[in-house]
């Protein structure tokens, strides 16, 4: 089978022929329709399997004997180790049934950087309905998806924050309100802010980018002071908030979070999708070619994609 393969020094190639993965008792194996790729899949290269990618959406081609959740010609989406390839083992419980109707590069989109979105907003930040909510890195893949839940569940006013070009980009997806980061600060546009204009959640999308991005400083007293008090939560931060993370714990109103791969959330995004309140924004549809891998890589890397970088295996 196909699948592109990360080297010991960092680089990616495209083995033509590499193993086809065996399904264990307690595994599903997929025939790989679409898969997308995160910032995390370069971050950690290697040490996430020897094959690229996680987020796919495929067939169920092989059950393993112990599965009794899924069968075989399921149409599902969710998490593998080494997306990037034709076919992909993994666990059941790490996918979650397509919507009727949505197209795998569509549902390839979405794993990772919705399921991070929903548990962010709805786990840490406590987001409720006519809640206020600041998302920084707003044209991203995890920022979009931020906006469409956010609009599903009843947020009462959505600011962006974005470069103005993309502007317009996240207006259809949900902002109420946009900043361009490009032209002013935090603090310059939200000068004297009353306790009723602020946030009830900020979720940084932005920060640990690969630019040295740290927006939490600026973001912090623009969260309601009131109890009950507003919630600064990161998908990525600095050294000092990963140390809490893993030691001592977050403190009350600030957290760093790790997205948990799980059924029920994967089928609530498509209990979402189905009734049109997610459409996954696809920055870039590739083939799984050596040359496709590569800008699909740069462009992730560039920080410029609006939205995801999906792989087409039908291209």
């Amino acid at each position: 089978m196909r699948a592109a393969v990360w080297g010991w020094t960092g680089g990616l190639s495209l083995d033509a022929a590499h193993k086809v993965p065996t399904c264990g008792k307690g595994e599903v194996k997929l025939k790989v329709r679409a898969a997308a790729i995160n910032p995390v899949d370069y971050k950690m290269g290697r040490l996430l399997g020897q094959v690229a990618g996680m987020d796919v959406a495929g067939v169920v081609e092989e059950v393993g004997k112990d599965v009794t959740s899924l069968q075989v010609g399921d149409s599902v989406f969710g998490a593998v180790s080494g997306s990037l390839a034709d076919f992909a083992v993994t666990k059941p419980d790490t996918l979650g049934k397509m919507a009727e109707g949505q197209g795998f590069v569509e549902a390839a989109a979405m794993p990772i950087a919705y399921l991070t979105s929903l548990q962010s907003l709805r786990d840490a930040g406590g987001l409720v309905a006519g809640g206020r909510l600041l998302v920084l890195g707003a044209s991203g893949g995890c920022g979009i998806a931020a906006l469409q839940i956010a609009k599903g569940m009843g947020a009462g006013h959505i600011a962006a924050v974005c470069s103005g070009k993309n502007e317009a980009l996240v207006r259809e997806n949900g902002a109420d309100e946009v900043v361009d980061y490009t032209t002013t600060s935090l603090a310059e546009h939200y000068t004297n802010m009353e306790e009723a204009a602020r946030f009830d959640v900020i979720y940084d999308a932005a920060s640990g980018s690969g630019a040295g991005e740290d927006y939490r400083a600026q973001a912090l007293p623009l969260l309601k002071q009131e109890e009950p008090r507003g919630q600064y939560v990161a998908i990525n931060g600095a050294a000092s908030m990963w140390a809490r993370r893993f030691t001592i714990g977050q403190k009350k109103d600030q957290h760093l979070v790790l997205t948990e791969m799980n059924t029920k959330d994967l089928e609530e995004l498509a209990r979402m999708v189905a009734e049109g309140t997610l459409r996954p924004v696809v920055a870039k549809q590739l083939a799984l070619t050596e040359e496709a891998v590569r800008e699909g890589f740069d462009l992730l890397r560039s920080r410029r994609a609006r939205g995801k970088v999906v792989f087409d295996m039908d291209m």
